[in-house]
């Protein structure tokens, strides 16, 4: 491990250049081919909706709970910088922002094991966790400057609440930075509670992260529903007894209309039709 953050900027194909976090060093990362472009997925005006919708939601759900990463935010950017500054501590080259994005879903140290696979480099345990430390200092340090909601996402987190419905997020990032992101992106509240990779003893896909968060929250399991991007947010869903939305555009490379979710939606918008159809089957 270096003995701290790499004193020479790295430069590389990216645009626009990222701001460096206090005290640290400047660096980029490579550009890829989907751009900052919003998900298909996203659209800020609501879709027109079932007549009975909102009384079909309030009678069948009190709960929602969403994955974050892929699913509400694209994070990608700023898990691409910090990632990239730990592999530059150790003389390697940066990931791009679909590196990330593929990368990510089960927790900061299966993203650096594969940062650093993609570079040839196999880490012990002990070495693979004081990267993935760094790794946290880094993106703790910023994990906001270049991190969007996905276009819909405040309408349709709004429009819930207005329901009634508690809202929180299950994500195997950890706490602090997915709160910092959700409240920068003025998400929580309504968004009332959060439980991360180091939240409880457990992380998705076991189903006791997301049931441990609805018994906190003061929800009920059976009245329950999961929006998520991947098989690990389905299948922690369905082992937990809980209907999965999936969303088209997240961080994963198999199709979400091919990880067995009872729902799948191309556009943020179109969820609150979604859960409308589901409550009526």
């Amino acid at each position: 491990m270096g003995a701290g953050p790499s004193e020479a900027p790295i430069s590389c194909a990216y645009r626009p250049p990222l701001p460096a976090p206090p005290r640290l060093q400047k660096i980029s990362c490579p550009s890829d081919a989907t751009g900052r472009k919003a998900p298909q997925g996203g659209c800020a005006m609501e879709p027109a909706m079932h007549p009975n919708a909102d009384n079909l939601i309030a009678s069948r759900f009190d709960t929602v709970i969403y994955d974050l990463d892929g699913t509400l935010i694209d994070s990608a950017r700023d898990m691409c910088v910090a990632v990239s500054r730990v592999l530059a501590d150790h003389g390697l080259p940066p990931i791009t922002d679909q590196d990330a994005r593929i990368f990510m879903g089960q927790g900061s140290k299966v993203t650096m094991g594969k940062a650093f696979a993609k570079n040839g480099r196999t880490l012990d345990d002990e070495a693979l966790s004081a990267a993935t430390r760094e790794f946290v200092r880094y993106y703790e340090a910023d994990p906001i400057s270049n991190t969007i909601a996905f276009d819909g996402v405040a309408e349709v987190v709004a429009r819930l609440a207005r329901l009634g419905l508690k809202q929180g997020v299950c994500t195997n990032k950890f706490e602090r930075p997915a709160r910092i992101i959700l409240e920068h992106l003025k998400l929580m509240p309504p968004i009332s509670d959060v439980a991360g990779a180091d939240t409880f003893p457990v992380r998705k896909p076991d189903p006791k992260h997301i049931l441990m968060l609805v018994e906190r929250m003061g929800g009920n399991p059976q009245r329950t529903v999961m929006i998520g991007d991947s098989i690990h947010d389905a299948e922690a869903a369905h082992r937990a007894g809980i209907p999965a939305v999936l969303v088209s555009w997240g961080y994963t490379l198999k199709p979400a209309s091919e990880l067995g979710a009872d729902a799948v939606i191309d556009r943020f918008g179109a969820l609150p039709d979604t859960l409308g159809q589901l409550a009526a089957r």
